[in-house]
């Protein structure tokens, strides 16, 4: 991740703004492909954009991230938004001892099951909280691979067939 990005997360996560207005308001203004590309061109004055912001309906009692929308368009950084939103997330995630994890499936599993995952989770990893998503990946055969703080748990078919051809190699070389 840019260093810049984080930091500009990082000042923006210290402004008293509820975190899901700033995620709301950077998810408008990528959405939006002309505002969103008026606001990163370095040939449209600063100014201007600082007006374009005024214009915006959501920034109506929050004059905190208004201004530091508009501290993005006057030092040139607009095009680190979708950078910057994507670590203001990890920063609220981290704040609220909650965790992503990525789950790598056949099918997703029933929500008993995905509660029961997530309590195992959150006791094997000391957190309060973890949210699941979910990639189908038809290649597993079966089973599932789990990706959560920089730890991979493969419970695949493929997975552990790959386990018991290394392990026949190995008994091979003895």
């Amino acid at each position: 991740m840019n260093e810049t990005a984080r930091r500009y997360a990082e000042a923006c996560f210290g402004l008293p703004v509820n975190p899901g207005r700033f995620s709301d308001t950077a998810r408008f203004i990528l959405d939006r492909a002309p505002l969103w590309k008026a606001l990163q061109d370095p040939s449209v004055d600063w100014r201007e954009k600082e007006r374009v912001l005024d214009r915006l309906p959501f920034f109506d009692g929050a004059p905190q991230l208004l201004n530091f929308y508009k501290l993005l368009a006057r030092k040139g950084r607009m095009e680190l938004l979708p950078k910057i939103a994507d670590a203001f997330r990890g920063l609220d995630l981290e704040a609220r001892n909650t965790a992503v994890c990525e789950m790598r499936c056949v099918h997703v599993p029933d929500q008993a099951r995905q509660e029961k995952l997530k309590e195992i989770l959150c006791r094997l990893h000391h957190r309060d909280a973890v949210r699941l998503n979910f990639i189908i990946d038809p290649d597993l055969l079966g089973g599932f691979i789990l990706k959560i703080d920089g730890v991979t748990y493969d419970r695949s078919v493929r997975g552990r067939l790959r386990g018991m051809a290394r392990q026949l190699q190995e008994r091979r070389m003895i």
